[in-house]
């Protein structure tokens, strides 16, 4: 599993340069789950991180797939190596489908190389009236995306584990596994979640409120805790 923590800022991301972990993810929790950072938030991060594995967030989309495309488009642009879209403001299968194939036009167009969409649905889908993750296999299959991820809307007290049970997370990684795609998960997670976590088997973890300060997502992140998690993740400690 490769671990994934998700910063918000330039400070934040030099705060954590000489930590370890294995993709830094950028995202504006002020707009969203997946909110999207500004350009030149990207930008500057990747000017610390140069050859480091980057991701960033391209917000909790509507089902507007010219929106969706120039979201691409634009962050495509800024050297990053996954590009995560939330697919919030929809409900069908052809809704997605057209957004994610839209936004991978945008990104073929723009030139830039080895780039990964990942498309994002939500854990708790039938309280946010939202697209179900358990479609999103298909609609990555059917569009030529390159992976799925599962992250939770309401963080508040509750993580991925609140809404869907192991069974359902693995059956989601060993379909989107078949099919050749990137599996993440997210949402919430903490230390305990490790042994879950391991057992169902999603090639990224995303870690956000687990390293900061006070378990507290808006507190200041803590490289100690980063630290700590990855060699438990790993199994050196």
């Amino acid at each position: 599993m490769k671990l994934l923590i998700s910063v918000q800022s330039i400070s934040e991301a030099k705060k954590i340069k000489r930590s370890d972990f294995d993709i830094l993810d950028i995202k504006n929790p002020n707009e969203g789950s997946l909110g999207t950072n500004f350009p030149y938030v990207i930008k500057g991060i990747r000017e610390q991180f140069p050859d480091f594995p980057l991701s960033a967030a391209g917000g909790d989309l509507p089902a507007l797939p010219g929106l969706a495309s120039q979201v691409a488009f634009g962050l495509a642009h800024l050297e990053l190596d996954y590009i995560k879209l939330g697919l919030y403001g929809m409900q069908s299968v052809e809704a997605a489908t057209d957004l994610l194939r839209e936004a991978k036009r945008a990104v073929d167009m723009s030139g830039a190389k080895n780039i990964k969409i990942i498309a994002a649905a939500f854990a708790d889908f039938r309280e946010a009236n939202t697209f179900s993750p358990f479609l999103l296999n298909e609609v990555a299959a059917e569009t030529g995306i390159d992976g799925v991820m599962i992250d939770t809307i309401n963080k508040k007290n509750k993580s991925l584990f609140s809404f869907l049970k192991i069974k359902e997370l693995k059956n989601f990684v060993e379909d989107g596994k078949k099919l050749n795609l990137i599996t993440a998960l997210a949402g919430s997670l903490n230390f305990n979640d490790l042994d879950k976590l391991r057992e169902i088997k999603a090639d990224i973890i995303g870690f956000r409120g687990a390293v900061c300060k006070n378990e507290d997502r808006s507190a200041e992140i803590s490289p100690e805790k980063i630290n700590s998690l990855y060699k438990k993740i790993n199994r050196r400690i």
